[in-house]
């Protein structure tokens, strides 16, 4: 009889408890006053610019920017006047001595680490019922009758991307390259780069098949396996975020917004919005206006 022994794994990073997970869509005139706290903290520009201000010296940072706040480090955060941005924080205290990588860490997000936030945020929506967007959550509450797992694979993915910033840093730990992309990353990125020149048109899928030289089928499982969603239903979920974006930035009026992105009336902009969204493009307006005015996130 062959005798087996057990190999107990090691956690290189182990999150003891998580405090908040926010997803912010703030105005052009957003400004956080600033805190500290004894926990870590991680702010990721998802969309525009922001300035992080950490002990006093000032960051800005552009989309894919991600910046990290050490435990009693004082921070603050403000938009710059002119561009509305959407960011991402999450809060977590670790004792694990690999998290200290990331003291006065300001890193660059690639495709992958984008997706596994993409998982964070996705599995804290089914692990609380707190939401992502309301400031100054003091405690977060498990959703009753929440995803079998689901807090357990929030922590995971949040260990996940801090473990894939580290090896991101030292591609000699044996991470692949993300240069080297699949046929399948190729022909998306192909394709999110048509629809973000296209945003202004209404395009259908034959337009992707013919841009492309590919099938619908591959099209579609493409994005599937992506984001979950048809090429096209993505494609409407960012004209509607570039037009969050407008709104917020305050240059043009909710016509116009209709009217840049392609849409053939307000009233086909204005359902398409809330289908996408829940709300009308005025409520979405006045609700971004109102968390101006607190002064923490």
């Amino acid at each position: 009889m062959s005798v087996y022994t057990g190999y107990k794994l090691t956690d290189d990073i182990v999150i003891d408890k998580l405090y908040t997970v926010y997803y912010f869509e703030f105005s052009k005139a957003y400004t956080f006053s600033g805190e500290s706290h004894n926990f870590w903290e991680l702010v990721y520009v998802d969309k525009g610019r922001i300035t992080a201000v950490a002990d006093g010296k000032h960051h800005v940072l552009d989309q894919g920017d991600i910046i990290f706040h050490k435990p009693n480090e004082w921070h603050e955060l403000k938009a710059n006047g002119t561009v509305a941005p959407n960011i991402v924080v999450i809060t977590f205290s670790s004792e694990s001595d690999a998290i200290n990588f990331f003291e006065n860490k300001i890193l660059r997000i690639n495709q992958h680490q984008k997706r596994i936030i993409s998982k964070i945020i996705s599995e804290y929506s089914s692990a609380f019922s707190t939401p992502l967007n309301v400031p100054k959550t003091g405690s977060l509450s498990a959703k009753e009758g929440g995803s079998f797992g689901s807090q357990q694979l929030l922590k995971q993915f949040i260990c996940e991307l801090l473990i894939s910033l580290i090896r991101s840093s030292n591609p000699s730990d044996g991470q692949v390259s993300l240069m080297r992309l699949s046929t399948s990353h190729s022909l998306l990125n192909l394709l999110l780069n048509y629809m973000e020149i296209n945003s202004n048109k209404n395009i259908q899928i034959n337009d992707l098949i013919k841009y492309s030289g590919s099938n619908k089928t591959t099209i579609t499982n493409t994005f599937q396996e992506a984001f979950g969603m048809s090429p096209i239903e993505y494609f409407i979920h960012t004209k509607i975020e570039r037009a969050k974006t407008f709104l917020r930035e305050e240059a043009y009026s909710i016509t116009q917004v209709a009217e840049i992105l392609g849409y053939s009336s307000i009233h086909y902009f204005s359902r398409q919005f809330k289908r996408v969204t829940g709300i009308s493009p005025t409520q979405y307006l006045n609700s971004v206006k109102a968390m101006t005015l607190p002064e923490n996130y």
